[in-house]
């Protein structure tokens, strides 16, 4: 069953049905002015820029995977869990951040994944036609480029819980605001055949911050596109390339032979002269089958290269400005698009920032609306989340953690194991161990050698021997034992 056949069957959602009984008192949906032209056309489909940096986002987003988890008992995990989430926000903080967040998070839920409830069912394939990643992908691409990324939840005949999600067209949804609230919002309508108006209920919006605030329009209500704020260097991005793509189409000769002036006389072909040249050097000059070839030209001449000019130079710039200019507005690295500087050591570290600082807060953010909409309509005590292990990027932070926890010695196995994303094994794993080969500083260079002609086995370990005291021998050591 595809999207629009729930639309149509499922309740309150039939583009014929009247208006929901919380709309009333409402004159239509309020536009707001997403410029589908702007934003879709000459931005993610005119723009080879945009496009890249949005479809490569997404991607990256897209491939760290979601699961349900399940709460500890207890108020240690509620407190934990807080401190997991404002830590996961904030990886780039610095050295530490990332296992304070690992060891916060094994505190506040089991490791062990959720399987087989509805809930996860939905999370590992949100409907039909989509896997998770393609839906994660289809959600954080248009959150990058319209600001704001929304989910219709299809609960079904039941209507309790929801059964299936499908990311609804940014550019194509509108709102019915409260007018009693400037910040309260009463319903949605999706703007397809007579419009189709959806229940607040069984959308979750998730969306950056607008500062645009106006009391009329409720503008303030949707998300910011990056493309609005940019919108300029979106316009001189796509001047620039149509300007390359027509001096590409237009590029006429490379260069002109001009007869070379022999002391004040300037030779002047005609134009049947001129053509004739033209041909010669066609057919006896240029050319793969003229290479190493010497030919003969009756007068000098003088050679112009065409070339680039200093405006095709300036324009070749402009193109490379711009791509680091989204770069900046979608909040990537540039580094991972500018081929001349890169290197692998360089590329490592543009992608660890990648992921801590645009990747990471995002996916905190979809987290937090996720389990206020979701969540609540099972009853239970889970947690959805994605797993920040599964970044590439992160081993480094996990290398460091190993290093420290092999000689934090205060800790038992178990908690070493927790803190390295495995289960408690209990047992001999919940004590502490320190290591048995230690030795005092000032017995490093003692000789425990035993000196020859004496009885191993009666003298050996004897303070005298020990500290290497020759008296030992006048004590009767080797003389004959009485009867």
């Amino acid at each position: 069953m595809g999207l629009f056949d729930i639309f149509g069957k499922k309740k309150g959602l039939n583009p014929n049905q009247n208006v929901p009984p919380s709309f009333q008192g409402i004159n239509g949906a309020v536009l707001q002015q997403y410029n589908q032209e702007s934003y879709v056309k000459d931005g993610y489909l005119g723009n080879a820029d945009v496009y890249a940096i949005v479809s490569f986002l997404a991607r990256k987003s897209a491939s760290i995977p979601w699961y349900v988890y399940r709460l500890n008992n207890g108020e240690k995990a509620r407190t934990s869990l807080m401190r997991y989430k404002q830590l996961s926000r904030g990886l780039q903080a610095g050295q530490g951040a990332y296992e304070q967040a690992i060891m916060a998070r094994k505190n506040a839920y089991s490791e062990n994944v959720v399987m087989g409830t509805p809930l996860s069912n939905l999370l590992e394939r949100p409907n039909p036609g989509q896997a998770q990643d393609q839906f994660l992908e289809n959600l954080i691409g248009y959150h990058f480029l319209s600001g704001e990324g929304n989910i219709y939840g299809n609960t079904g005949i039941s209507g309790t819980k929801v059964l299936e999600m499908f990311v609804l067209p940014t550019q194509f949804l509108d709102i019915y605001p409260d007018p009693n609230d400037l910040y309260g919002i009463l319903g949605y309508k999706l703007m397809v055949d007579q419009g189709i108006d959806i229940e607040k209920s069984r959308v979750c919006q998730w969306k950056t911050w607008n500062p645009d605030f106006n009391a009329s329009t409720r503008s303030h209500l949707r998300g910011l596109s990056p493309l609005r704020a940019s919108y300029k260097t979106l316009r001189m991005s796509n001047a620039a390339a149509d300007a390359s793509a027509m001096m590409a189409y237009n590029g006429g000769a490379k260069g002109a032979l001009t007869p070379k002036v022999v002391g004040s006389i300037s030779a002047q072909p005609a134009m049947e002269q001129a053509n004739l040249i033209k041909r010669k050097l066609n057919d006896d000059v240029n050319g793969t089958q003229n290479k190493g070839r010497i030919d003969v030209l009756q007068t000098p001449w003088d050679y112009l290269n065409f070339g680039l000019s200093s405006v095709d130079m300036e324009l070749v710039k402009t193109m490379q400005m711009s791509m680091h200019q989204w770069c900046r507005v979608f909040g990537l690295p540039a580094v991972l698009f500018d081929t001349d500087t890169s290197s692998y050591n360089n590329y490592q570290n543009a992608m660890r920032d990648l992921v801590t600082n645009t990747i990471v807060p995002k996916l905190c953010q979809l987290r937090d609306e996720l389990n206020k909409w979701l969540v609540p309509q099972y009853g239970e005590d889970l947690y959805i989340d994605f797993d920040i292990t599964a970044l590439p990027e992160m081993q480094q932070d996990m290398e460091r953690m190993t290093r420290s926890l092999r000689d934090a010695n205060w800790l038992t196995f178990d908690e070493k194991r927790v803190a390295m994303n495995y289960s408690e094994k209990e047992g001999a794993y919940e004590y502490s161990y320190v290591n048995g080969g230690l030795v005092r500083l000032d017995q490093v260079g003692m000789d425990l050698t035993v000196p020859d002609g004496t009885n191993n086995s009666m003298d050996f370990g004897r303070d005298d021997m020990v500290n290497g005291d020759d008296s030992a021998s006048q004590d009767g050591v080797g003389e004959e034992m009485p009867n």
